[in-house]
């Protein structure tokens, strides 16, 4: 893999990583972009070393909350039903439940989508961004909830929600953002716990999934486009979460579905 495609492609993870855009869909239309290859011919253990970059970048920027987590629940271990009433049952129901939803289609996205053309799923991506645009609009009203009010029966339906990211074109920080919203959380909680949710997601959805495919793909290209999605997903991570407080993300997944789906329509590939 040439220098500049892994720096676009670190570039691209780093930024839509924390943008409810979905940033696998971009990274596989960067990819299909800049090698002509389709997208779902993109090694999925590339996808897995841009991951790492950006929960490495995630963990660094949430550290002390992490920490913070870790001694809460070493000081208490069995204490289950504290911890059901905090930020540990959040994550841990979170977690639950998007396997329960998310490991079936993953299962069927594996078997069936290598199989479409590259202008059909180049299709299936755009409406799965459309998709997340409604979700992101149906995001309104007053909300009052902050992140130390989390509890377990919160993460059942961010769980539920998230657990349909694994599809093309459908945002984890949109699903996840949009069940806290709908749960009465404001703006900054939502993507506050969303961001510091992505930590274990990626590392148990992704990496325990792929991790027997890393021998596959290159280490050394494997690393760099780990080191560049982790510098430029660190660089910009602050600035976006003041962004995303300020723009309707909902209006980028709509115009970059429609642009998507015309590139699927259009026969790109």
């Amino acid at each position: 893999m040439d220098f500049l495609t892994i720096i676009l492609l670190g570039l691209t993870q780093g930024i839509t990583e924390w943008i409810p855009i979905s940033s696998k869909t971009q990274d596989a239309v960067v990819y299909a972009f800049l090698t002509g290859l389709r997208p779902q011919d993109i090694p999925l253990p590339m996808l897995l070393y841009l991951h790492i970059g950006t929960v490495i970048a995630a963990t660094i920027y949430f550290r002390k909350e992490i920490m913070e987590l870790i001694n809460k629940f070493l000081n208490k271990p069995f204490d289950l039903r504290a911890h059901s009433r905090g930020e540990i049952g959040f994550l841990f129901t979170s977690l639950l439940f998007t396997g329960i939803i998310g490991l079936p289609l993953l299962f069927l996205e594996k078997e069936l989508f290598p199989k479409l053309d590259a202008s059909l799923l180049f299709t299936v991506m755009g409406v799965g961004l459309l998709l997340t645009g409604f979700l992101l609009l149906m995001q309104k009203g007053a909300k009052e909830r902050k992140i130390r009010d989390s509890n377990w029966a919160d993460g059942v339906l961010t769980g539920i929600l998230q657990g349909f990211s694994i599809l093309p074109g459908i945002s984890r920080a949109g699903t996840s953002t949009t069940a806290l919203i709908w749960r009465g959380f404001d703006s900054e909680s939502s993507f506050h716990l969303s961001f510091l949710l992505s930590i274990p997601t990626v590392i148990l959805a992704e990496f325990v999934l792929y991790v027997g495919g890393l021998s596959s793909f290159p280490l050394y290209d494997g690393i760099l486009l780990a080191l560049f999605s982790f510098i430029f997903g660190y660089l910009v991570l602050d600035i976006i979460l003041r962004i995303v407080k300020k723009v309707n993300m909902a209006y980028v997944a709509f115009a970059l579905g429609v642009i998507i789906i015309a590139a699927g329509l259009l026969g790109w590939s």
